[in-house]
Formats: C-alpha cells, sequence, structure tokens
C-alpha cells in the first residue's frame, strides 16, 4: 500500500510512468501555517530543498523571481504532483508544514514533529509484463504556452501548435506524447511480424514506423477512402514492404480499435499493443491517452484470432459486413488469463449482439455480454469509482456509476467517485448524481467540460493556448477500488463503455484485476486529469461574459497570490470543504 498514517496526520502516494501525485490530511488546522514544503526522499536520501512551486506571496511585496521551492513558497493546497520525479527508483516524500512564526512570510519555520512521509513508490512504466503508459495531451497548459511565446508571435500559436504536434522529432511533440513514441518504436524493433487493426491512422511518423518494419500486415478501418494516410500505405503495398486491408464502415459503426500483435521470427504470438491512442498527431499530443503493451503469449494469441476474424469479414470491395459469425465469435471468446502475481487479465471484443443497433428499449437481454460484467463490477465496488470517458453515449457505465452512488449512500457507506467525461451532455447528467461527501451530506454537484484558456495574464499565470478544436480527454478508463489488493479492476482499451460500442463497432476491451499497481498507476493518471478539469470550469463559469474591471475581478477571486495568514486551510476544514470529500480516499 502506499498509504501512511501518522498520529498528526495521513498520506497517500501514487505513481505511473508520468507523475507522481501525493494527498495528505490533518486531523485539524494547524495554527499559523502558512503552507506545505515537499522534499523528495530518492532510494532513502532526502533532498536538501523543497520541490518547486511556481505561485508566490504577494505581487507586488515578494520581488524573488519564479519559481522558488516551497521551503520560500509553500503549497497551499492537501495535494501535489511531482512531474520530474526520476524513473524506476524508490521515491518517497516528506511534507513538511511552514509556520509563520513571527509574521514574515518572506522566512518562514518548518514544523519538523509535524511532518509526514510517505511510503514509497516508483515513477514506472513497467508491471511485471504489462506496460501502461500515459501521454501528457492536455495541450492548454501554461508550460507549454510559456515556451512557446519566446518562440513565435502570440496570433501564430494556435497554427503552429497544430503543426508542432505532427512534426516528427519536434521537442513539444515529444513532451506531449510522453513516452508512447519511444514505446512505439521499440515494439517495431523486434524482429518477426505485425498485425495492426487500427483507426484513424495519419501520423507521419507512425506511418513510417510501419513502412520500415516491411513486416506488417495492417487492416485500416476509416470511412475517407482518399485520406492521404491510404494512399502511402496502398503505395507502400505495392511496393511490397506492407499488407492492407481497408475496412470501410457503414452506417453509424467505426472500426475503433488501435491494436497491434507482435510475432516472433518463428511464427508465435508473443505480445499485444493496445491502448485508447489514435495513431494520428491529436491523439498522441493533443488528448490524454492511456497506451497498454501486454507481453503474454496467450493474449497476443487471441487478439491474433481476433484480427483474424476482422480481415474475413471484409468483401471484395473493403465493405465491413460486421456478420453474424464475428458477433458470435465475440460473444464467444471473451476469456480471463492470468498474467502473473495473482493478476487475472479479462477480454472482450465487439461488435458481440445479436443486433447491429441498440433497441430503443433496454431490456436485461439487451445488455451486451461485455458491458454486463463491467456493470456486475461497478455494482461490487466497496469504497472508489474513477473514470475519464469520450462521449459513451447512453446507455453507458455512467448510469451504473449513478445508481451504485446512491445505493452506497443509502447504506452510510458513501463511495468516492471522480469522473471526467468530454461529451458536455453527459457531464451535466453526471453534475447532480455521482459524487458523495460523506454520508451525511447530499451528493455533491460536480461539473466537468471541456478546457477553456485562461483569458489574459494575472498575477504569477502565463496567458495560456486556446482550445484546438478536439475532445482533450479521449481515456475510456474506469477504475474500482485501486487500493484493494483483491477487488481493484481497471477496464479500459478502445470500448469507449457504453452500448454502441458492442453493438455497432469494432472495439477491443481488457479488464486488469487483482493489481493494485497498475490501478494506482491509473488512479494517478484519472485524478490529475479530474482535479484539471474540475479548476478550469470553476474558473470559466466565474469569467464567462465578463470583460475589463469586471474579468479582473473575477480572476482576483478565483486565482490568487499565497495567502500570508493561515486563513487559507479555512476553506478545506468547512464543513463540506475538500478535505471532508478527500478524506474518502484514507477510509
Amino acid at each position: 500500500m502506499a498509504k501512511t498514517n501518522h498520529k498528526q496526520g495521513q498520506s497517500i502516494v501514487i505513481a505511473n510512468n508520468d507523475v507522481v501525485y501525493l494527498w495528505w490530511t490533518y486531523s485539524q488546522k494547524i495554527k499559523n501555517c502558512l503552507g506545505f514544503s515537499i522534499h523528495r526522499i530518492v532510494e532513502g536520501v532526502e533532498e536538501k530543498n523543497g520541490l518547486y512551486a511556481t505561485v508566490g506571496f504577494s505581487i507586488v511585496d515578494d520581488t524573488r523571481k519564479s519559481p522558488q521551492t516551497t521551503d520560500q513558497w509553500p503549497i497551499q493546497s492537501f495535494n501535489w504532483k511531482d512531474l520530474y520525479a526520476p524513473h524506476n527508483k524508490k521515491i518517497s516524500y516528506r511534507i513538511i508544514p511552514m509556520i509563520n512564526s513571527n509574521n514574515d512570510w518572506s522566512n518562514l519555520t518548518p514544523e519538523i514533529d509535524l511532518s509526514i512521509v510517505t511510503d514509497a513508490v516508483s515513477r514506472t512504466q513497467n508491471y511485471d509484463g504489462v506496460k501502461i503508459i500515459f501521454n501528457r495531451g492536455l495541450l492548454s497548459t501554461q508550460a507549454f504556452s510559456k515556451k512557446e511565446k519566446e518562440e513565435l508571435k502570440e496570433k501564430d500559436l494556435i497554427k503552429s501548435t497544430k503543426d508542432l504536434i505532427s512534426e516528427p522529432g519536434n521537442i513539444w511533440r515529444k513532451r506531449l506524447a510522453g513516452q508512447m513514441l519511444y514505446n512505439i518504436n521499440s515494439f517495431f524493433k523486434q524482429k518477426g511480424k505485425f498485425y495492426c487493426a487500427l483507426y484513424e491512422l495519419s501520423d507521419k511518423e507512425l506511418i513510417g514506423i510501419l513502412e520500415k518494419s516491411k513486416h506488417a500486415e495492417i487492416i485500416l478501418s476509416t470511412s475517407d477512402s482518399n485520406i492521404e494516410s491510404r494512399k502511402t500505405l496502398h503505395k507502400a503495398m505495392k511496393n511490397g514492404v506492407l499488407k492492407v486491408y481497408d475496412r470501410f464502415m457503414s452506417g453509424n459503426s467505426i472500426g475503433h480499435n488501435k491494436f497491434i500483435v507482435y510475432i516472433d521470427s518463428k511464427g508465435n504470438p508473443q505480445s499485444v499493443l493496445t491502448g485508447s491512442t489514435n495513431w494520428t498527431p491529436t491523439g498522441l499530443c493533443g488528448q490524454t491517452n492511456n497506451l497498454v503493451i501486454i507481453e503474454k503469449p496467450e493474449v497476443a494469441q487471441l487478439f491474433l484470432d481476433y484480427w483474424q476474424q476482422l480481415h474475413d469479414d471484409i468483401d471484395e470491395d473493403g465493405n465491413a459486413l460486421q456478420s453474424k459469425s464475428i458477433r458470435e465469435w465475440c460473444r464467444g471468446n471473451g476469456s480471463d488469463i492470468s498474467i502473473g502475481n495473482s493478476t487475472e487479465l479479462g477480454i472482450w471484443f465487439s461488435p458481440n449482439t445479436d443486433k447491429k443497433t441498440k433497441p430503443k428499449t433496454i431490456t436485461p437481454e439487451a445488455i451486451p455480454v461485455d458491458m454486463l460484467e463491467v456493470f456486475d463490477l461497478i455494482k461490487g465496488a466497496k469504497k472508489q469509482i474513477l473514470y475519464l470517458l469520450f462521449n459513451p453515449g447512453s446507455p453507458s457505465i455512467i448510469d451504473q456509476v449513478v445508481d451504485a452512488a446512491y445505493l452506497a449512500k443509502s447504506k452510510g457507506k458513501p463511495l468516492f467517485v471522480r469522473g471526467a467525461v468530454s461529451d458536455a451532455q453527459i457531464a451535466k447528467k453526471v453534475t447532480t448524481n455521482v459524487i458523495s461527501k460523506d454520508a451525511t451530506l447530499a451528493p455533491d454537484k460536480y461539473i466537468v467540460t471541456g478546457v477553456a484558456a485562461i483569458p489574459g495574464g494575472f498575477s504569477y499565470w502565463e496567458k495560456e493556448l486556446l482550445k484546438l478544436g478536439f475532445a482533450t480527454i479521449h481515456d475510456k478508463i474506469l477504475l474500482i477500488d485501486p487500493f484493494d489488493d483483491k477487488n481493484c479492476v481497471v477496464v479500459t482499451g478502445s470500448h469507449n463503455l457504453g452500448f454502441k460500442a458492442s453493438y455497432s463497432n469494432d472495439e477491443n476491451m481488457i479488464l486488469i484485476k487483482g493489481n493494485t499497481l497498475i490501478a494506482k498507476a491509473y488512479a494517478a493518471h484519472i485524478l490529475d486529469v479530474v482535479n484539471h478539469f474540475k479548476w478550469r470550469y470553476k474558473l470559466q463559469e466565474k469569467v464567462r461574459g465578463k470583460k475589463g474591471k469586471e474579468l479582473k475581478e473575477a480572476l482576483t477571486e478565483s486565482w490568487h497570490d499565497l495567502d500570508e495568514t493561515d486563513k487559507w486551510m479555512d476553506y478545506y476544514y468547512k464543513a463540506n470543504g475538500d478535505l471532508k470529500r478527500e478524506q474518502l480516499l484514507f477510509k
């Protein structure tokens, strides 16, 4: 467990390949505390200085330049994330209350006796034969804008950003994609053959990787027969480099898979690469996404069998049939495979229903087999449900999460529920139904929406990039009880976790059961994204329609310098404050 209890407080620390995330809580407000300093401890050795922070005290009176360490500019919050922790090392943190003992915020005193030392975690992508990789696809960020303004005129930011994330080798493309590009490159450097089922393949660098492999067979599922990538791949096929099979989808259906099966030089299936990431510049760099690599021959064989089903389900003109045969195969070939260390991997493929479209009236018999398993898992949640979704449609897991939250509350055991969806209508439905604060309070009204730029520079904050016109949440993740060794489960893949995906699309869904390290890696990603959008939505609502003086006043209220008294803690310790809700993480 990465959950630490101390007499003076509690802490949780979780990590994935991209970020280490910390939460902590104290039973009561700390007098004269102006925030917390965070010291990183690497392999048992504590760093002399705190992590860096970018927000200081009075923008007028505090002349110190950003950034400063948290020893000088403490964190006035009860959570923090470390984006710069070293990889594959044991890391823990000391959380230190910083006390204003002499009424001098420029010279704070660390209260070591009240400090909390967290458990150790590792910032890694490796989990015993499974690799979990997250990108950094939130484009509208202060750091990205600040760097770009050093190189480009502001009016060119939007155009230039689209160009930058499409340009192989560009430093910002690499940073936003995180470790995804490295892992895809490494996957294709293995000697053997690759069987691919890909949707919206348009990224130049990734197409180049496919061409260089020289031994790839690709089922390409896009609706547009004239896209440039299709022409490029067919040209490569004529030159004997690749084999390409068009799979044109009809009506509302999409060939939504994004997986590759690796077959070694002896012809044996060895591993599979899957996840939510489309092979496009946007998928890599402009959306939140995850990539999963499973190094297990039985899993690779099952995905290869599914690939063959897709291949055989195409007529001579490249049209997908989505026939009775493939539907029966998908429905009958869901599987649980042991992948070591008490970890089970559940696998489902789509389409897996008798009918091609969901009925207007949903009966129990109309629930697809994959969704039925997911619904049962939600009903069995004990403490936490987390999710990130892209337009799941209806019915979906959202309906079940709502029911589970109300049922848990009625029993006096409220669930900690956090989630974000990119579709505004779905988000609106969630606002009034999902999050419970505790057993005695009404459900929390929680709103998540698309990202909006901060409209102007304010205090220590830089002006940000505008939204670029595409969804920023593209993950398909459901996470249940990430701290429970027996009950934790991650549901992900290409499946949007709604009925349409099971009825109408080519999809894959994986369920990783019983691995808390993987579950906590997903928890770090989900909570990072949810908290980002939660704050942005609140800011967006406060500045909506305001200009000039009104806009500045709204920003002043929403985004300000560090408080020079301990009153900043009052918000957290009020009856329905954030600490009340976050304590559900610690139960």
